[in-house]
Formats: structure tokens, sequence, C-alpha cells
């Protein structure tokens, strides 16, 4: 490696480095707060330490990206402005040859990224639940937030549209509409359905009182769809939380969620088919089928555009920090950020479609990718 390229490596790694450390802080104030509350409550300073190490993957996969953004667009934002840049190209030195570094900076990034993405993170969050459920914190009804699947008790998986709160002579409670529950409490698979459910608690235990539920199917060994006026179902120790916590898809490492994808793939043909041919149903229906397989199929993708982003941010940020005048490197540097919150907020959008199969969310999150690969196919020319 030569002079030059140790320079602008050391320079790019020093400005990664520090950037990295700041918004490590900065995002780990929340798990920090966690912390503290532990610390109130007793807990051993043993399990404390084993949440904070199953937090720090989490963090990283956040920051490691962001750090390669700003590292790019400050260092070169400053070598161009220095015309640092233009004497590199008038001694005969490619852009391309000036971004080798960072390049391969970020392509380990890349790499670190899908490990952290698909089994440090992973695994990190299964041992944070595990420790907070051991720890019993309270939960209550907070954990039925409507819009997405709740699969925080065990062998159940709830879906809401809206919840709202009211009140009779027994007291409070909570009202969830339109809910969609898949149940395999019983020791086989079927789908409950429900206009409103009343959600009560008592003691540690959840009640729900189904109003005008469809069941499918009614019994292992009866295969038809039963209705009821009403439907009691009570969860025990849901409150506190303090029965063993299983692994749910966030948890899953790569080749678990793989395997998830292909079996919730199977379970939606044979659904599909089942429906065509007009036979009952002997799991879930179609609909529910293909909701939960697009929530899988979405998170795989999910994870490995995370960790592609480490590339793009570095692909995007050399040329628009690399402006050549010294007027144009706050545009640059704002164009940058704006790549970079866009980048995000499609991947925002995307999750909040990932139960929607008809919106193609598992393909909808590589937008972001493209756009950053089309970004830097037309910049980077222009540089050469």
């Amino acid at each position: 490696m030569g002079t030059l390229q140790r320079y602008i490596l050391r320079s790019f790694l020093v400005a990664a480095g520090l950037t990295a450390l700041v918004l490590t802080f900065v995002l780990s104030v929340g798990f920090l707060f966690q912390v503290i509350q532990f610390i109130i409550r007793g807990v051993p300073a043993n399990l404390v330490v084993q949440y904070l190490a199953a937090a720090l993957p989490e963090v990283l996969g956040f920051t490691v990206p962001l750090a390669l953004m700003v590292a790019s667009l400050l260092v070169f934002g400053r070598m161009s402005s220095d015309s640092e840049v233009a004497a590199m190209k008038a001694c005969g030195v490619s852009f391309l040859t000036i971004m080798r570094g960072p390049i391969v900076i970020g392509l380990l990034c890349t790499g670190l990224g899908f490990y952290l993405q698909n089994y440090a993170m992973p695994s990190g969050h299964f041992v944070r639940r595990t420790l907070s459920t051991r720890l019993a914190l309270e939960a209550g009804t907070d954990l039925l937030e409507p819009g997405r699947f709740i699969s925080e008790i065990d062998d159940v998986a709830i879906f809401c549209d809206a919840k709202s709160d009211d009140e009779d002579a027994q007291g409070p409670f909570t009202v969830l509409h339109d809910l969609i529950a898949i149940d395999r409490s019983q020791g086989f698979l079927r789908e409950i359905r429900a206009e409103r459910a009343d959600v009560r608690i008592e003691g540690s235990d959840l009640i729900f009182t189904l109003r005008q539920p469809r069941i499918s199917p009614m019994a292992a060994d009866n295969p038809g769809i039963g209705v009821a006026e009403t439907l009691p179902y009570r969860f025990e120790n849901v409150v506190t939380r303090s029965r063993e916590y299983h692994k749910k898809p966030k948890d899953f490492t790569y080749g678990e969620l793989r395997a998830a994808v292909r079996e919730a793939r199977a379970s939606l043909d044979k659904a599909r088919a089942a429906e065509a041919a007009g036979t009952p149903l002997e799991g879930l229906s179609a609909e529910a089928a293909a909701k939960w397989h697009s929530r899988l199929l979405f998170l795989l993708n999910y994870r490995i555009v995370w960790a592609f982003s480490a590339i793009c941010f570095v692909l995007v940020g050399i040329p628009l920090g690399c402006q050549a005048m010294r007027k144009d490197s706050s545009r640059g540097m704002a164009l940058g950020v704006g790549v970079g919150i866009a980048f995000f907020l499609v991947l925002l959008l995307s999750e909040s479609l990932a139960d929607k199969p008809g919106a193609l969310p598992w393909l909808l999150v590589w937008v972001p990718v493209l756009i950053c690969l089309g970004v830097a196919a037309f910049l980077i020319p222009k540089h050469q």
C-alpha cells in the first residue's frame, strides 16, 4: 500500500471510528435507561453486563453504516475543499484509486453487517428478551400493539387493526378490533377471527372475551369452521411474563429464518390448494398464511439490505463529499444526509407493509439499495 492510500485510509478510519463511538453512545441511551432500572431493582451485576453485551450488536448494526456515510462526507469533503483530490488527479491518480481504500472498508463492513444482522443481533435480542422474562418485567396490555402480529404470548400470534380503552361495571378493559389469532396452544394450528375482543387483567393473567368469533378448524379431529356469540380465552402469567421466553422470528438466525420462510411457503401453497379445491382447511387460511410468509420473507431481505447499506453509503458519500468547489461542499453534505434519511425512510415504509403481500415488501425493501447504486453510477464518472 502506497503512502497516498495509507493517508486516505487513515483519515477515513479515524473519522469513521470517532463517529461510530459518538453514535453508539447516543443510540445506547435507551438501553442505559433499562440498565438503570435493573440496578435500582437490585439485579445482579453479571446479568446487567450480559444485557449490555447482548444489546451492543443491535446498536452497532445501526452505527456502522451511518459512521461510514459521515466519514465519507467529512473526509472527502475536506480533501476536495483543500484541493487534495484535484492534486491527486493532476498527478495521474484516478478517482477509483482514491476511493479504493474506503470501498474495501465498506465491503468489509458489509460482511460485518451481514453477521450482525443475521447472527449477533438475533442472538442478542433473544438473550435480552430471555433476561427480561426472567426478571418479570411488567407488560400488561401494552404489548398488544395494533397493526402488527404480536407473538409475546406463547403458542399464539395476535393481530388487530385497532385498540381502544373502555370501562363497565367490572372496571376498565382494553378493546381489540378486527382480531386475528393464530393459535397453536391446543397442539394443532388453527385460526381465530373476531370483530371485537375485550381484554382484562386478572392478577398476572390476560382474559380475552371474543365477540362473534370464527374458529377454523374447531378441533384437531373436526376440520370444520365454528362460530359462537362469545368465547373466553385465558392466558396465564402474561402480565409479568414470568414464563420461559420462546424464540420469535426476530430471534431467528439466517439459517433458521430461511427454514421458516420455506415452511411458511409450504403452508401457503397448501392453503391455496385447499381453497381452490373447496376442501376444508387444516391450518391457516390462505390470507393469514400469505401474511405470515410475507413478514418472514420481508425480514430475511430486510437484514440483507441493512448489511448492504454500508457499501451503499460509501459509494454515495464519497462523490457527494467530493464536490470540486468549496461552495458546493455544504450542498454535498446536505445531499448525503438526505440520501441516508431517504434510505431509512424507505426501509420504514416497507416494514409497515410487511404484512401486505400485495405490496411485495420483500422487493420494495431493495429500492434504496438500487437508488444508491444508481446515484453512485451517475456521480462517480463525473469525478473520474
